[in-house]
């Protein structure tokens, strides 16, 4: 992508942010950003609070899109591990007694869907709370030139507003690091429930 094409994207994000129309609106923009691994790996980094180090609104938006995309990530195997739970369920109720180990995978999966739920709750809390202080911080510049797609990569956040930025990011990269460590389980959780599903249907 080109640097006006990143420019463009970072500052419609910016844009959305600033008018506050809601959260939804917000991730549509977000979801835009295009971010490669190594990318990501490095911002998760940056974003770690040092006050002696100014922070720039590009590296914010990119370490809240590496949050999206792993919960977006955790998202797709979460929504598997329900459809797998339901499918355990239907076929344990009511017609037969149900075998140790599909009560002890139902309760198992039932514990991580709880979990991943929880995390996806508290991050949800973080994003309106990170675009809220955004907003703020977008209302309180002097002048409309400051925010532009020609300087948008030269916005730095202002002391007081990094201040209350960086508690939000920690708790994001909380959720970021709880998403990569719950998508693994999930995914065996997933692959046991499809064997007990086969074993069930020979």
């Amino acid at each position: 992508m080109s640097s006006d094409g990143e420019k463009k994207i970072y500052f419609l994000l910016a844009k959305e942010i600033s008018n506050s129309r809601g959260t939804a609106k917000v991730l549509e923009a977000l979801a835009e950003i295009s971010l490669g691994e190594k990318e990501e790996v490095t911002v998760v980094k940056e974003t770690k609070a040092r006050e002696d180090v100014p922070v720039d609104f590009v590296t914010i938006a990119k370490f809240f899109r590496a949050a999206q995309k792993t919960r977006q990530s955790l998202n797709q195997v979460y929504e598997e591990s329900m459809a797998k739970y339901s499918k355990v369920n239907a076929m344990t109720t009511g017609k037969r007694r149900p075998t140790e180990d599909e009560v002890k995978l139902k309760q198992t999966l039932m514990d991580y869907i709880l979990k991943a739920e929880g995390i996806f709750e508290r991050n949800d809390l973080v994003d309106e709370s990170l675009i809220k202080e955004l907003n703020r911080f977008f209302e309180s510049l002097d002048s409309a030139e400051k925010l532009s797609e020609a300087n948008i990569f030269s916005l730095y956040i202002s002391p007081k507003t990094a201040g209350l930025i960086y508690p939000l990011l920690d708790k994001m990269r909380d959720c970021y690091q709880e998403y990569g460590k719950l998508q693994p389980t999930l995914k065996r959780l997933n692959r046991i429930a499809d064997f007990i599903i086969e074993d069930a249907g020979t």
